[in-house]
């Protein structure tokens, strides 16, 4: 797997940030800033191998993501899915941004755990409770802190609702899908103010 798709994909599944905490008020009111806030999370998890829950933080930019895998995870044609879509204000329907397909699952981790550079850039997207190596062993698995305003910037992305979804499928036995999660924000993006003439 070529490292520009990782990029693109860490891109993406960097709708999550463990950042420092700003409130609306702590922003510079002289630059253009995008508010974003998670409606909610839908999560599946397939029950023979694990069991997923989720956490949407008070402030609504923050969620927790905890798996409880009890059926080792192997490495069986694992393949990861990553699609965003927006419906922008005033529209009826949604339309697609961006899409990943077949990403070898295991070839990703496996290509994360060996680069010190992306589990330095990841770990700046993620608190990760471990890291992860395929097969993925029985045990609990965290993701905590994910935010989901830190990395949209605000010239790139419109006022709208956004659906961030990622699945990982088994493509050869029982099971189709293993795992897959959408997180759906809204983005309201907040034009800058007029800067004050000196001696105001």
């Amino acid at each position: 797997m070529k490292l520009t798709r990782i990029g693109w994909l860490l891109a993406f599944v960097s709708l999550q940030v463990a950042g420092e905490e700003s409130s609306f008020f702590d922003a510079d009111p002289y630059e253009k800033r995008a508010i974003v806030s998670i409606r909610h999370i839908k999560v599946f998890g397939e029950s023979r191998y694990m069991r997923v829950k989720t956490h949407i933080h008070e402030d609504r930019t923050h969620f927790d993501l905890n798996v409880r895998l009890v059926r080792e995870l192997g490495s069986n044609h694992l393949v990861m899915n990553v699609k965003v879509r927006v419906k922008p204000d005033g529209r009826d329907k949604f339309v697609r941004l961006f899409e990943l397909k077949r990403i070898n699952f295991c070839g990703f981790l496996s290509e994360y755990n060996a680069s010190p550079m992306l589990r330095l850039l990841f770990k700046k997207s993620v608190i990760l409770s471990d890291i992860i190596g395929c097969p993925i062993r029985v045990g609990n698995y965290s993701m905590l802190n994910a935010d989901v305003a830190e990395n949209i910037a605000p010239d790139g992305v419109q006022n709208g609702t956004y659906n961030f979804f990622t699945e990982i499928v088994e493509e050869s036995g029982e099971i189709a899908k293993v795992f897959a999660m959408q997180v759906t924000s809204t983005v309201q993006i907040i034009e800058p103010q007029p800067e004050p003439e000196n001696g105001e």
